[in-house]
């Protein structure tokens, strides 16, 4: 009774084998029925070669996040330079018309020969050259002429209201005006606070850019070098397809010759039809890793219209694993050079002086001293004003000091001092903590580059085992002496540890390259390091392209 149940299950699983190998045909067959219908009638083009170094500086020419950055750098160079701007001698022309009437006292009638009123209409021009100097001090360099017109008579002729006599003289001042801040406001550091902030927001931009092109490029480098294993996984599982398909003729000559069983068939097959839907994973996978790849570069010509079956980008170059990997000691110095994560907030460190330093110049109090010189001039006609003047006989100066004191302490200031102070400890230590944090990012990748390095080596000996191990086995296939299945599962072992093997090649370029974005030694490696004056260069042809274009495109939307 137990073998009878014994047999019931043995020819259930037998059946249940059955059924999975037919939909694992059934389904391989359609696939490869698709495929083979969609290169008939849309046959694949001819495959894009692409190295590395090519891409990379497609990268750089069309991805957008670089030129923004890269114009973001631009908006704060302009705005540092700029800033220069308080230094511009500003020239200042005014005109005023003003007019005055009143009654005279007894005192004021006799003073202008007995009037009961006083009138006057002036009109007042001024022009001058100021400017600001480093120490704080304003200088003015102007010229006034007064226009004056009233009704005093300095002849003693009485007129009417009707008739009224009306004296018209013009009056010139030219001279030197200079005021100069003692204690708040003077000298270079605050004077200067504007401009040196101004500059180390510009160098903050530019770090910045970098950042965002090593991000890039390292983004860019990680997307091919995963092309490059998925396109190795299609080439593993073609050879693997090729293997399967041999031990499947292998498997239908000897049942038609009596020497072996239909199972063996049906498992040839089934073999056969797993590696070829795992073939269509591993297409799946590659079009993943080549959208990547065409995202960062702002698309790649000619990949369109493609059959799904067809491969439109081979890329050409390999990792290479004898690089060796990078040593702790040697990274952690191009830290403080080349990491713009370090210099950014370094940068923040040295604005954040600025500020304390201009915040503890604003405690002082504010002394002035002010000063001018020129001299005067009076006459019935402009002409004749300016030439007395000119003759310097009536000079006018002014000398003093002007003094201003908080009454309750300075509130402003001090709060604002405490506050600058506060800044700085943060900025420090946040410069402090970004350097702890780049140094562990070093060790751990440089671990893991030396780890993948290792396994890189352990996975090429399985690999060329495997690769023995197989020649023997189909050489022992065709002479009879082995059966299929035991061909079938040496040639997994020796898919799995092929694809092992690239992965740990891919997993060790990566690793090399985050060593490399972390220290900031990317840019130099690739010797694509620029200086702030080549980004400039750089922004000026972009904006220059770009201005091109859109004028093509406006052209061609007005006709």
């Amino acid at each position: 009774m137990n073998f009878v149940k014994g047999a019931s299950f043995h020819h259930f699983s037998r059946a249940r084998m059955y059924f999975s190998c037919l939909l694992i045909l059934v389904t391989g067959g359609l696939l490869g029925f698709a495929a083979a219908r969609a290169a008939e009638t849309n046959p694949p083009p001819a495959t894009v070669e692409l190295k590395l170094q090519d891409y990379l500086q497609q990268v750089l020419q069309h991805n957008e996040s670089i030129q923004a950055q890269m114009l973001e750098a631009e908006v704060n160079r302009r705005k540092s330079r700029g800033e220069y701007g308080v230094f511009e001698p500003n020239l200042v022309v005014s005109a005023m018309r003003e007019a005055n009437q009143r009654t005279n006292n007894i005192q004021q009638q006799a003073q202008q020969s007995g009037e009961s009123f006083f009138s006057e209409q002036n009109n007042i021009y001024n022009g001058g050259l100021e400017s600001l100097m480093p120490t704080g001090g304003k200088i003015r360099l102007g010229y006034t002429l007064s226009d004056l017109g009233n009704n005093v008579n300095p002849y003693g002729i009485f007129g009417t209201s009707t008739n009224q006599i009306w004296t018209k003289e013009y009056q010139t001042f030219v001279g030197l005006s200079f005021s100069q801040p003692l204690l708040k406001n003077a000298g270079f550091t605050p004077t200067l606070a504007a401009i040196r902030l101004a500059a180390f927001e510009s160098e903050i931009a530019f770090q910045q850019y970098r950042r965002q092109l090593m991000l890039t490029l390292y983004q860019a480098e990680a997307a091919y070098w995963n092309l490059y294993y998925a396109q190795e996984q299609i080439r593993f599982f073609d050879e693997s397809v090729g293997v399967a398909q041999s031990v499947l003729n292998d498997s239908r000559e000897k049942f038609k010759a009596g020497q072996g069983a239909e199972l063996d068939v049906l498992e040839a097959q089934s073999a056969l039809a797993l590696r070829n839907t795992k073939r269509n994973d591993a297409l799946q996978n590659y079009f993943d890793a080549l959208g990547r790849l065409q995202s960062l570069a702002g698309g790649l010509p000619d990949l369109a219209q493609r059959g799904f079956n067809s491969l439109p980008i081979r890329v050409v170059d390999a990792p290479e694993a004898t690089n060796a990997p990078p040593v702790y000691a040697d990274c952690i110095q191009e830290i403080f050079t080349l990491n713009p994560d370090y210099l950014i907030q370094l940068g923040k460190v040295n604005q954040e002086g600025v500020r304390l330093g201009f915040a503890k110049n604003q405690l002082l109090p504010e002394l002035n001293f002010k000063g001018a010189y020129g001299f005067n001039g009076l006459g019935n006609s402009p002409e004749d004003s300016w030439d007395v003047a000119t003759t310097k006989q009536f000079p006018s100066w002014s000398i003093g000091l002007e003094l201003t004191i908080p009454l309750a302490g300075n509130i402003k200031g001090r709060h604002n001092y405490k506050a600058a102070s506060l800044s700085l400890q943060e900025a420090y230590l946040s410069l402090k903590g970004t350097q702890t944090e780049i140094s562990f990012g070093v060790n751990t990748a440089v671990q893991k580059a030396g780890a993948w390095e290792q396994s890189i080596q352990s996975y090429k000996m399985v690999v060329q085992y495997n690769e023995e191990l197989l020649k023997t086995q189909l050489e022992r296939l065709k002479a009879g002496r082995v059966d299929g299945h035991k061909v079938l599962e040496v040639e997994a072992d020796l898919l799995d540890a092929r694809q092992e093997c690239a992965n740990a090649l891919t997993q060790y370029q990566r690793a090399l390259l985050q060593v490399e974005l972390t220290d900031g030694a990317l840019l130099k490696h690739r010797r694509l390091e620029v200086t702030q004056e080549e980004l400039k260069r750089q922004t000026t042809a972009l904006l220059a392209g770009r201005r091109a274009v859109d004028a093509r495109i406006l052209g061609e939307s007005a006709k």
